[in-house]
Parts: structure tokens; C-alpha cells; sequence
């Protein structure tokens, strides 16, 4: 018979322990986004008819509104991590008159670690763009018209450009859901008649013709933005980046704006649209705080 000694029972637990594993509680974080409008690598100057595109256009930004939703950290593996605790959260509005608005923070702890980017929708998507969603201002007057679409303007850019007389001309570049409009020989499942436009809400300083035109597709112009860059979120602190807005990048990256083409409003042109959202792709950097 073998007697067990004190000394074999510690071994024997010593081994035990050794072989059980031991996860290390998850530590967090949190992390936060000052949002910037530049022209040109300098801060937006509004009401300031300085700046000049690519079409040799000069003009004045007066005031930017804007949506961004669905903002998600990417891990440095390859991990998704959502900002906020539900996607009807995950919506933001920027003000270029609202300096509070600026300010974007997560409403949860974020898991520390390293990330290499973050991605968000310019805009809203199918799923968040319902009319009534917001009923206060200053989001409620984004609302974007019933025979537009419905929904909300993803953004409003406004100001004023020198036009082919020399003269000062207002600007509304909005961009939303956009419309695919009847024409002798189109065919489509869809069909819509709104009849008389005196029966909806316009939105201020847009006035359509009398009889609205019937719509046979209407077309989601949101789209998904990723910014590459390596930060760490590290434990029981906050990680501030910052979210610019390069201003020139809507009117002067993939294709060359040309207000004298496309007039002040591009609402129910979506030609228009698309090419400010093919740049608008490009109109956004993420950088670290100074």
C-alpha cells in the first residue's frame, strides 16, 4: 500500500492547475469622433465665395447637413465591431451650424485592442430611411418628399456658384433617393401617380411643376464608406480620432462637377446624384487627434 505524502498532494494540484486554462477577463474601452468640413486641407470657410472645382466653377459653401449610420470599428483581424447598442442608435446628423452635432461617441464599452479602420453608410440605408422617423428638428427638416422617394435627404450641401453671366446663382446639391421617371417605350412593374403637387410637403426653396410626373423606379443612393487607419483602443480609456469631410472631393475626385451642367437643384436628377455619390466615395479621411 503507498501512503500519499503532503508533498505528492501539492504536486498533483500544482499539475492540475497548470493544465486548466485561464482566460484573462476582457478589458474595454471607449472611443469618440470629432467631425471636420475642409476645402483643400484648411477648414471650411462658409459664406465665402474663395474656393474654385475642377470645372473652374467659383463658389460658396452657405451650410452642409448630413446622415451618417451604421458606423463599425474593423478589428485588426478582420472583426466587426457596431458603435451603439442597436442600429436605430447608430444614426447621426452633422451640422455644419450645430457645433454640438460634431461630436460622435460609441454607447458602449468598445473591446480594447487594435483596429485598422472604420466603416459607416453616407446617408441611410433602406432598412433606417422611413418617413416620420424623426420628429423634431433639426433632423425632421431633412425629410425627403413622398413623390421623391420618402425618407430623409442623406445630405444638403447648399451654397451659391458664379454661373456662365457672371452672376451669383444658389446651389442645392441634396442628395437622396432618386427616381426613375415614365417615358413612352419604358416598361416596369412599378408605377407611381402622384398626381398634383400641391398635395405633399416640398422641401423649402424647391418648387415642382404642378403635375408631378409618374415614377417607375425609385433608386437608393446610400452607400458604404471605409477609412483605413491603425489605432488601438486601450483599456478604461478614450481613443479620439478625428472624421473630416473634404469638402472639393464632392465636386472634384472621380468625376468633375459641373454646376453650370447641372444647374441649383439635382433632387430629381439622378444622373446628378450618382456622380456626386461616385465622389462622394472619396470625400472623407479618418486621422488621429493632435
Amino acid at each position: 500500500m503507498h501512503k500519499i505524502t503532503w508533498a505528492g498532494i501539492i504536486s498533483i494540484l500544482l499539475i492540475i492547475s497548470a493544465c486548466q486554462k485561464t482566460d484573462e477577463p476582457a478589458t474595454f474601452g471607449q472611443i469618440a469622433f470629432e467631425v471636420h468640413h475642409e476645402v483643400d486641407g484648411e477648414n471650411l470657410n462658409t459664406d465665402a465665395l474663395i474656393y474654385t472645382n475642377g470645372a473652374g466653377n467659383r463658389y460658396m459653401v452657405t451650410e452642409i447637413h448630413w446622415f451618417i449610420s451604421n458606423l463599425t470599428l474593423i478589428g485588426a483581424d478582420g472583426s466587426h465591431t457596431e458603435m451603439m447598442e442597436s442600429s436605430e442608435e447608430n444614426i447621426f446628423y452633422i451640422d455644419t451650424d450645430i457645433e454640438e452635432s460634431w461630436h460622435i461617441k460609441a454607447n458602449k464599452p468598445i473591446p480594447a485592442g487594435r483596429y485598422s479602420g472604420l466603416r459607416f453608410t453616407f446617408g441611410l440605408d433602406k432598412t433606417l430611411n422611413k418617413s416620420h422617423r424623426f420628429v423634431n428638428p433639426p433632423e425632421s427638416f431633412m425629410f425627403w418628399p413622398t413623390y421623391l422617394g420618402g425618407g430623409y435627404h442623406y445630405m444638403k450641401l447648399n451654397g451659391k456658384w458664379i454661373n456662365t453671366l457672371g452672376k451669383n446663382e444658389p446651389f442645392n446639391f441634396h442628395l437622396g433617393i432618386g427616381q426613375e421617371y415614365y417615358e413612352a417605350g419604358k416598361t416596369n412593374e412599378d408605377f407611381y401617380v402622384f398626381g398634383r403637387s400641391d398635395n405633399y410637403e416640398h422641401c423649402e426653396g424647391y418648387l415642382p411643376p404642378e403635375n408631378l410626373s409618374p415614377v417607375i423606379a425609385f433608386i437608393h443612393n446610400n452607400f458604404t464608406i471605409e477609412l483605413p487607419l491603425d489605432f488601438e483602443v486601450k483599456s478604461g480609456q478614450t481613443t479620439q480620432l478625428d472624421l473630416v469631410m473634404q469638402v472639393e472631393k464632392w465636386f472634384n475626385s472621380r468625376e468633375l462637377y459641373d454646376h453650370d451642367q447641372w444647374g441649383g437643384a439635382i433632387m430629381q436628377q439622378q444622373a446628378a446624384m450618382e456622380m456626386g455619390c461616385r465622389n462622394g466615395v472619396e470625400a472623407f479621411h479618418l486621422r488621429r487627434s493632435n
